[in-house]
């Protein structure tokens, strides 16, 4: 089920507009593929701050298991990783250093866990739940990877939904048992995030 929809947009900026675009395309894979199921639910465009603590998700999916944090990469030409994990973009016909989309979804789930911690009411409940991340870039982008090869939490945008349901199949054979989340608990996560979520007008901006 979706919980939550991207807030509306209204800036011109072009590489704001090209990150809303790719926001824009998972929102329309994760309600595809989840607007009717009732095993795993999703809020697109959530953004939590308490107490210096922000935590700004591109798209979050609850399950029984967990959660599973989404970036949106908005690059639309080749990337390449280098040995020493450095990315680069193209932009303006040659390649560009740009921060590492991995170690900012880490940092995204970092916050979320620090922000529930803060906020909730049971905060050990949720040291229960594991928080995976995924990274999203667009579905005709290219990665060159080093000879290490690549990471299994980077994959083009119309795979998130393919890996959302290969990751609970394993937290499921991983537990032996039911999942941490019902579907009325997953609910009330979800409304919890909504009434704290705090819209913003300015989006993030960057590849």
């Amino acid at each position: 089920m979706i919980f939550k929809e991207l807030d509306p947009f209204d800036s011109q900026n072009a590489d704001a507009l090209a990150i809303h675009r790719a926001q824009e395309q998972m929102a329309y894979y994760l309600r595809r593929a989840f607007g009717s199921s009732l095993e795993v639910d999703a809020l697109s465009g959530l953004r939590l701050s308490s107490g210096g603590i922000t935590a700004q998700i591109d798209h979050l999916v609850l399950h029984a298991y967990g959660m599973v944090i989404v970036d949106c990469q908005s690059v639309l030409g080749g990337l390449q990783v280098r040995p020493d994990g450095q990315w680069l973009s193209w932009r303006n016909s040659r390649m560009v250093a740009m921060p590492s989309p991995i170690e900012r979804v880490f940092a995204q789930a970092a916050a979320l866990k620090q922000f529930l911690d803060k906020k909730a009411k049971q905060a050990s409940f949720f040291n229960r739940l594991e928080i995976a991340v995924l990274v999203a870039v667009p579905d005709k982008g290219t990665i060159e990877w080093p000879s290490s090869g690549g990471l299994s939490v980077v994959c083009n945008a119309d795979q998130v939904p393919l890996r959302v349901k290969k990751h609970t199949e394993e937290c499921a054979i991983r537990s032996a048992g039911p999942g941490v989340l019902t579907w009325e608990q997953r609910s009330r996560v979800a409304d919890f995030l909504n009434a704290v979520h705090k819209p913003q007008t300015n989006t993030k901006v960057g590849a």
